[in-house]
């Protein structure tokens, strides 16, 4: 079958048994925030780029009105005590393409064997059905019970909820890379979803760089969680006050726009 994809590498690299970060685009652009605040904190270097057709059909518009076609994006820091690889990028392949998710993850699978990754964290959001929250938990779900066992004391809820689902690459890298015996534990922080929830983002880099005994200055994401805070009032004041107009007596509503 002719390929579908191309992995540009833009620099070699040489790693010692890497740890794997994924934070590409979902619910609450959460995984994805969190992923490119560790990525420009760390200084971390962009060593390859993945393109695919399996990705939407467009092209973005830079600042400068030039395009350039959607893409993944893969960096490395090697400046602590653990080598780390992440990706990031614009977007995973739509929600219908279920062919696309399996050939991009398989893509990043192999991409990752060649640098030795034996364990990895993607992250991402858990809606919680457009319901704001205070404080975001954090929800895990694992490769395997050795996984799930060495983090069980790190702040995260693992519920026993058998069916539910993990949509895009934050599942299937997990179950892929098991089968190429890579360990992995997926990171979901609360989040109502339609909005950039830096809130949730947060929740989830206190976890990780717990695990990963890094340190990581949450100054600016702190000053995006606090927008995020005023977004999430305001959306909270204008469900309360839909709510009450619909259950105004027929003939008392105001006319007009929602406001």
């Amino acid at each position: 079958m002719k390929e579908t994809y191309i992995v540009e590498e833009i620099k070699d690299i040489n790693l010692k048994n890497p740890i794997f970060i994924e934070g590409l685009p979902g619910i609450g652009l959460v995984g994805k925030l969190a992923a490119d605040h560790l990525i420009q904190e760390l200084e971390a270097v962009k060593f390859a780029e993945l393109y695919s057709p399996r990705f939407p059909h467009q092209a973005l518009v830079e600042k400068d009105s030039t395009m350039r076609l959607m893409k993944n994006e893969f960096y490395y820091y090697n400046g602590g005590k653990k080598d780390l690889l992440f990706l990031s990028g614009d977007t995973q392949p739509p929600p219908t393409d279920a062919y696309g998710h399996y050939e991009i993850s398989t893509v990043i699978l192999d991409f990752l064997e060649k640098f030795g990754v034996e364990e990895m964290f993607t992250l991402g959001g858990y809606s919680t059905g457009g319901y704001p929250v205070k404080e975001p938990k954090i929800l895990g779900a694992g490769s395997d019970a050795e996984t799930i066992e060495k983090y069980k004391n790190k702040n995260i809820i693992f519920r026993e909820d058998p069916g539910s689902a993990i949509v895009g690459a934050s599942g299937l890298l997990i179950v892929m890379g098991k089968l190429r015996n890579m360990r992995g534990l997926c990171l979901l922080g609360e989040s109502p979803g339609y909005i950039i929830d830096a809130k949730a983002s947060k929740a989830i880099l206190q976890v990780l760089i717990d695990i990963l005994e890094i340190d990581v200055d949450m100054e600016e994401l702190d000053k995006r969680a606090e927008e995020t805070e005023k977004a999430l009032s305001k959306i909270q004041e204008m469900q309360k006050n839909m709510t009450e107009y619909q259950t105004l007596p027929p003939g008392t509503e105001e006319t007009g726009y929602i406001r």
